[in-house]
């Protein structure tokens, strides 16, 4: 279901291929389902030929969370352009550990900053209705962020208050204010 970042196809001949894949899918399958295309798009859709925006992190250093939103309706018209229907961002996670391999993803460490751009951004990204917008899916997992010794899949200590209060506070946001559509 990922058209465009493990392809080399150019942004028409992807929209062919998907528009083919539907068909198939729809007129010669038992069910007739159609494909659900994802593509990662924190710093814009992973496709050739398509913008590349500067990571969260930059982004979020900024202070004005409708930077995001802007970003993300481009990013919008671009995934829509080539078939793709959920996008895989935003980046929700809380990074406060220097060492976790995935800073770069977050939009930093403060809880109520990372809020506001995760509202921004998938507002941005979904748009006023799923005709024309993109599924935005919340990422990675409560928590993650915090993972023993800064390694991406390691187990996570964290105490329910703090789990609640911080970390769970972006995803919540995200949810409630804009929409989330999928984690």
């Amino acid at each position: 279901t990922r058209l465009t970042c493990t392809s080399v196809l150019r942004p028409l001949k992807a929209a062919q291929t998907a528009n083919l894949l539907q068909k198939v899918l729809i007129e010669q399958t038992r069910l007739g389902i159609p494909a659900i295309f994802h593509e990662e798009c924190s710093s814009g859709s992973i496709a050739l030929g398509a913008t590349i925006f500067p990571q969260s992190i930059g982004l979020a250093s900024t202070f004005q969370p409708e930077l995001a939103q802007e970003m993300a309706i481009e990013i919008r018209k671009q995934m829509r352009a080539v078939g793709i229907h959920q996008g895989l961002a935003p980046e929700l996670d809380v990074a406060r550990d220097p060492r976790w391999g995935r800073v770069e993803e977050t939009f930093g460490e403060d809880p109520l900053l990372i809020s506001q751009f995760g509202i921004a951004y998938t507002r941005g990204l979904q748009g006023a209705d799923f005709r024309h917008g993109i599924i935005a899916t919340g990422k990675h997992f409560v928590g993650h962020s915090l993972s023993q010794g800064g390694l991406n899949c390691a187990p996570v200590q964290v105490g329910k208050r703090t789990l609640w209060e911080t970390y769970l506070m972006p995803f919540q946001a995200a949810i409630r204010d804009a929409g989330l559509a999928s984690i």
